[in-house]
């Protein structure tokens, strides 16, 4: 928790704004992110948003970086959920049989379907993040800060002056590379493992102390979560919160807990920082699916659309606030 409200009240090296400031944040989740890009179809359809000229500000943390820099590029919803496809299978359809000792997947195959998004919103694949259309800002985990010696949350942006100086492609491999399936990146790993809403780190680089917060609109967009939980109390002791399954989700409960709880920080004070002015779209899975099951791509696509389907007022509800705070400014 320290650390969040740590980046709530660090408002250093940004940018001054006038009127409103529309963010689009987009959570980790791995092959999950087609979740994102079917809500964002469905609001598209919806309201007839544009989700690169109605936006100035995207964040992305690993599976929503990729998206972050696609929309920032101006790719469609369409093509990208296209793109996605292809690129989870390609990527996930090859594991290593010695993933109990090295990690299960290169980054080869991401690395090269990253440079063809780039290529089709007619960039570089030597692009830099500084040299992005909007501005964006990409999460990673560093495992070794040169000052402290720590494992750090740090923060891919082209907002400060002097920051962005990093390849895109480069940028996004080190906020994918998610510990156990992909090797770290440039000493760097999933950002996912301390943000993986960056809903903050987004209010952090895009205020600053002489801004109004009501100038700030934020939308948050999930990729479907795995109900978690212990009903009444627990007399558990080493051996039941760190064995795998002990509360039936086929992990230790002990980093559950931990990763669930602080996934839901962002969405708390968010949502107290700007109020009515911020919405996070998101809803819970059925079942657990991991992150590199592409092969449940079409059953994430029937349940965001079930979710739709059953709450249909709520639905609405984002659709109005859609056409009020994003649409309208």
């Amino acid at each position: 928790m320290s650390r969040y409200l740590f980046i709530i009240f660090c408002f250093f090296g940004v940018i001054l704004h006038a009127g409103q400031t529309r963010i689009l944040s987009l959570d980790g989740g791995g092959v999950r992110g087609v979740v994102t890009l079917e809500l964002l179809s469905h609001l598209q359809e919806g309201t007839g948003i544009n989700f690169h000229e109605d936006f100035d500000f995207y964040a992305g943390t690993s599976t929503g970086s990729i998206i972050a820099v696609a929309l920032a590029c101006g790719m469609s919803v369409h093509d990208l959920i296209k793109d996605y496809k292809d690129l989870s299978s390609d990527v996930f359809s090859d594991g290593s049989y010695l993933s109990l000792f090295k990690p299960e997947y290169s980054h080869d195959k991401l690395k090269h379907d990253v440079k063809k998004i780039l290529k089709a919103c007619g960039l570089s694949e030597d692009v830099l993040v500084k040299d992005l259309p909007k501005k964006v800002i990409i999460t990673t985990v560093s495992l070794d800060d040169k000052e402290t010696h720590r494992w750090r949350m740090e923060f891919i942006e082209n907002v400060t002056f002097g920051g962005g100086n990093i390849k895109v492609v480069d940028a996004i491999l080190e906020s994918t590379a998610a510990p156990t399936y992909f090797p770290s990146e440039h000493g760097h790993i999933d950002g996912g493992m301390g943000m993986n809403d960056p809903s903050l780190a987004a209010l952090m680089y895009a205020y600053q102390p002489t801004d109004d917060l009501r100038d700030f609109i934020l939308l948050a967009v999930g990729t479907g979560y795995d109900p978690r939980y212990i009903k009444g109390n627990e007399e558990w002791g080493k051996s039941q919160w760190l064995a795998t399954g002990s509360d039936h989700s086929g992990y230790p409960p002990l980093l559950n807990l931990l990763m669930d709880v602080e996934s839901q920080v962002p969405e708390q004070v968010a949502s107290r920082l700007l109020g009515e002015r911020y919405r996070k779209i998101n809803f819970p899975l059925p079942k657990p699916i991991a992150l590199d099951d592409y092969e449940e791509i079409k059953k994430l696509i029937k349940y965001t659309q079930q979710f739709i389907d059953r709450d249909l007022p709520g639905w609405h509800e984002t659709i109005v606030w859609a056409d009020e705070y994003i649409r309208a400014q």
